[in-house]
C-alpha cells in the first residue's frame, strides 16, 4: 500500500509538456511550514517517477515515446507518463487491454501486434481521439463489434493481419471517417457484408490476403470510391466475374495472384481504367486474357507468371502500349516467345523471365520493337544458346542469363567477351550477374564463362576449320577464274579446233550411212538377176 500512496501522487505535479522541473516544484513548496519535510518528500516523489518505467522498456521522456518490445509484459502499464503520443507493446504476452488505455488521452501511435490478444471488446479506445495508427496484428482476435473502434475518429492506419476473423459484419468501420489503411490479411475470412465498408470514404488501402473468400464481394466494394489499392490475392476465387471491380474507378494496383483462377470474364477489368499495376500470377489460365486486358490501356505493369499458358503469341498485350514492366516467372508449361509478343509495347522496360523450366525458344525479331528495353532477366530457365542477334545487348543496364543449361562453345564466344566488361548492373548488392556457369560439355561443367579460354570453347578448332574451308573455296575460284581467262586468251584456237571436231563427226556417219545403202541395193540387185530353176513333173 505504500508504494501505491507514492505512485498515484504523481498524477498532480504534472506539466502540460512532461513533468515539472525541479525549480517550479521549489516555487510551489516555499512558504510552506514544513519545508523541510516536503523537500524530502519531493525528493521521494522525483526518484520514483523516475522508477516508473518498466524493466526492458525505453521510456522517452522529451519525445514522449515508451518502447515495451521483449519486455515479458502481461498486462498493459498504466504508470506510463500520461501524455505519452507514442506507445509500442509489441512481442510480449498482454492478454486482455479491457480499460487499459484511458489514462493516455494523447496516444497518437499505437503497437500492440505479436501479443496473445484474444478480443479487444467495446469502447477500449473511446479516449484516444488523437490516435492515428493502431496496430494490433499477429494476436487472436475472433471477433469485431460495432462498438469496438468507437472513439477513433482520426485514425488513419488499422492493421488487423494475423488474426482469427472470419467474418466482417455490417457497418462494423462506420465509426472511422478517416481511415486510410486497412489490413485484414491472413485471417479466415470467408463471409463480406455487402455493407462491411460503409462509412469508409476516406480509405485508399485494403489488404483481404490469404482468407477464405470465394468470390468477389462486388456489392461491398461499392462504398470505397477512393480505393487505390487493392490486395485479395491467397483467396479461392477461381473466377473473376464481368464488371467485378466496376465501382473501384480510381484503383491503381490490383493483386489477384495465387487464387487458382480458371476463368477472366470478359469485362472482368471494366472501368477500371486508372489501373496501373496488375497481379496474376500463380493462377490456372490457359493463354494471356489479351482481350479482357483491353479495358486497362493505361496498365504500366503486369505479373502473369506460374500459369498454365505455354506460348506468347503475338499481340499478347495488345493496346497496352504504356506497359513497362512485364514478369513471367515460374512457369509450369511456358515454352517459347512468338515473334511479335511485344509489337504493341514499345514503352517496355524490364521483362523478368525466370525460372521457367521447360522455356527455351525465342523468335529472333522477338524484341527489334523494344528501343527502351533496359532490363532482362532469363535466369533459371532451359536455354542452351542464345544468339548474338536476338538483341543489342550492349545497351542492356542489367542482363542476367544465370542458372541456364548452356552448352558452352564458340557461338558463346560474344557472351564470354560481353560479361567479361561487366558493365551490367545488379539487382542487389550480393548478385554478381557475370557468374554465369556451363553445363556442357562435361570437361566444362560447372566452369565460369568468364574464365573460359577461346581453346577452351574450341574457338581454335572453329578457325582452323574455317581457315581450311576458306582455302579450298579459295582455290577453287582461282582455278575456276584460271580457266576462264585461258578460254578467253585462247578462244579462236578452241573455237576452230571444237568446229574441226565437230565437222568430222558429221561426215562419218554419211559415208558409213552411204556404204550401207549401196550394200543393201548389191543384195537386192543379186537376188532379182538370179533365175529359178524350174523342176519338171516327171521328176516329181
Amino acid at each position: 500500500m505504500t508504494q501505491m500512496w507514492i505512485i498515484l501522487p504523481l498524477q498532480l505535479p504534472v506539466h502540460r509538456n512532461g513533468f515539472e522541473s525541479r525549480r517550479m516544484a521549489m516555487n510551489r513548496l516555499r512558504g510552506s511550514p514544513c519545508i523541510i519535510v516536503l523537500l524530502f518528500y519531493f525528493t521521494c516523489l522525483w526518484t520514483d517517477v523516475v522508477a516508473m518505467c518498466p524493466v526492458k522498456c525505453n521510456c522517452d521522456d522529451e519525445n514522449l515515446r515508451v518502447e515495451c518490445e521483449f519486455a515479458n509484459l502481461d498486462v498493459v502499464p498504466i504508470t506510463l507518463n500520461p501524455e505519452l503520443r507514442e506507445l509500442v507493446l509489441k512481442n510480449n504476452h498482454i492478454k486482455s487491454i479491457m480499460a487499459s488505455f484511458g489514462v493516455y488521452h494523447n496516444l497518437e501511435y499505437l503497437d500492440v501486434s505479436h501479443n496473445q490478444l484474444i478480443t479487444i471488446g467495446k469502447n477500449n479506445f473511446q479516449k484516444q481521439s488523437h490516435l492515428n495508427y493502431l496496430l494490433l496484428s499477429r494476436n487472436m482476435i475472433s471477433s469485431i463489434q460495432n462498438e469496438t473502434f468507437l472513439g477513433l475518429e482520426k485514425l488513419t492506419v488499422l492493421h488487423m493481419n494475423e488474426n482469427f476473423l472470419q467474418e466482417i459484419p455490417p457497418n462494423v468501420f462506420s465509426i472511422l471517417p478517416s481511415l486510410e489503411n486497412l489490413d485484414l490479411s491472413q485471417n479466415r475470412i470467408f463471409f463480406i457484408s455487402d455493407a462491411a465498408f460503409v462509412g469508409l470514404n476516406s480509405l485508399r488501402v485494403l489488404s483481404l490476403r490469404d482468407n477464405k473468400i470465394t468470390s468477389i464481394p462486388v456489392l461491398a466494394f461499392h462504398n470505397l470510391p477512393t480505393l487505390l489499392k487493392l490486395d485479395i490475392g491467397l483467396n479461392s476465387l477461381r473466377k473473376v466475374p464481368e464488371e467485378g471491380f466496376s465501382s473501384l474507378r480510381q484503383l491503381e494496383e490490383l493483386s489477384l495472384d495465387g487464387c487458382g483462377i480458371e476463368t477472366i470474364e470478359l469485362g472482368a477489368f471494366r472501368w477500371l481504367n486508372s489501373l496501373l499495376v496488375l497481379r496474376l500470377q500463380d493462377n490456372d489460365l490457359d493463354e494471356i486474357p489479351t482481350t479482357t486486358l483491353f479495358d486497362v490501356r493505361r496498365l504500366e505493369e503486369i505479373n502473369i507468371g506460374q500459369n498454365n499458358f505455354f506460348e506468347l503469341k503475338p499481340l499478347s498485350f495488345k493496346r497496352l502500349k504504356y506497359l513497362r514492366v512485364i514478369e513471367i516467372s515460374g512457369g509450369r508449361k511456358f515454352l517459347r516467345i512468338q515473334n511479335g509478343a511485344f509489337a504493341d509495347n514499345n514503352n517496355l522496360q524490364k521483362l523478368v523471365l525466370n525460372h521457367n523450366k521447360i522455356f527455351k525458344e525465342i523468335d529472333l525479331q522477338t524484341f527489334d520493337n523494344l528501343p527502351n528495353l533496359k532490363m532482362l532477366s532469363l535466369r533459371g530457365n532451359a536455354f542452351t544458346t542464345f544468339h548474338y542477334d536476338l538483341l543489342p545487348w550492349d545497351e542492356l543496364d542489367v542482363f542476367d542469363v544465370r542458372d541456364n543449361p548452356l552448352i558452352c562453345d564458340c557461338e558463346l564466344k560474344w557472351l564470354c567477351n560481353l560479361l567479361k566488361k561487366n558493365n551490367f548492373t545488379s539487382v542487389s548488392p550480393n548478385d554478381d550477374l557475370t557468374e554465369v556457369r556451363c553445363a556442357s560439355p562435361p570437361a566444362m561443367e560447372n566452369a565460369l564463362l568468364t574464365q573460359v579460354t577461346e581453346e577452351d570453347l574450341g574457338c581454335f578448332l572453329e578457325n582452323r576449320r574455317r581457315k581450311i574451308i576458306i582455302g579450298v573455296v579459295v582455290a577453287a575460284v582461282l582455278t575456276v577464274s584460271a580457266l576462264v581467262l585461258l578460254g578467253i586468251r585462247y578462244r579462236e584456237n578452241i573455237s576452230r579446233a571444237f568446229k574441226k571436231k565437230w565437222i568430222s563427226r558429221r561426215k562419218d556417219p554419211q559415208y558409213q550411212k552411204t556404204t550401207c545403202v549401196e550394200e543393201e541395193h548389191n543384195i537386192l540387185h543379186a537376188a532379182a538377176q538370179q533365175s529359178l530353176k524350174m523342176a519338171p513333173v516327171t521328176e516329181l
